[in-house]
């Protein structure tokens, strides 16, 4: 099947595909496609913004459509908030012939799966410190920490970059390093049938 995968963020957009090439699926997956998308907007128009990427997506003769949207404040679980916005995209998404829709909420933002691979961070040594520091912090629970602020306090010299130093990280990243600590990540690595996580996506694989 060929995945088009779409993005909530220039983070996300410029610095993903490099992750996914390192990520094993029986699928094709797709160069992501960003949507102009405000996590904290009503379902509705969220669905909207989706919606107008779908004429390229069936351009790409995607059969199959991840979404990765940002849970940051929102009261919905995870869980919940994915299947809303799935079932208001089913009708649109059938129009085009795509056979599945899967949406991964990251909890709570890009930034925590930036930092579920300490080691990648680690390895960037001229631009962040204390990775020990960072591991420590996410180990296990990496969807529940201020993930903007270990990288802010990390980042030597310049501030934070959320798109630059996204792409460096996730230059470095290794998928199944960030499964171990982040459950929304796992989740994705299911929606793309990851011969580990194929199965389930609560608990890390050992």
């Amino acid at each position: 099947m060929r995945i088009g995968i779409v993005v909530d963020g220039q983070a996300e957009y410029r610095s993903m595909p490099k992750l996914l090439e390192n990520i094993v699926s029986p699928h094709t997956l797709l160069t992501p496609l960003y949507a102009d998308i405000q996590p904290m907007a009503p379902l509705g128009r969220i669905a909207g913004a989706i919606e107008s990427r779908l004429p390229i997506l069936r351009g790409r003769k995607a059969e199959g459509i991840v979404i990765l949207l940002d849970r940051e404040t929102r009261g919905e679980c995870p869980g919940e908030l994915a299947n809303a916005l799935v079932n208001k995209l089913h009708a649109a998404c059938n129009g085009i012939g795509v056979q599945h829709i899967s949406v991964v909420v990251k909890n709570t933002c890009f930034e925590n799966w930036l930092v579920s691979d300490p080691g990648a961070i680690g390895q960037l040594k001229a631009r962040f410190r204390n990775a020990e520091s960072v591991k420590r912090a996410v180990a296990g629970k990496a969807d529940t920490v201020d993930a903007c602020t270990l990288l802010k306090r990390a980042a030597i010299g310049d501030a934070y970059d959320k798109v630059a130093d996204a792409v460096r990280i996730l230059s470095k990243a290794e998928p199944l390093e960030m499964a171990v600590n982040s459950r929304s990540f796992r989740r994705f690595l299911r929606t793309v049938d990851h011969p580990q996580y194929v199965a389930q996506s609560r608990l890390p694989v050992p």
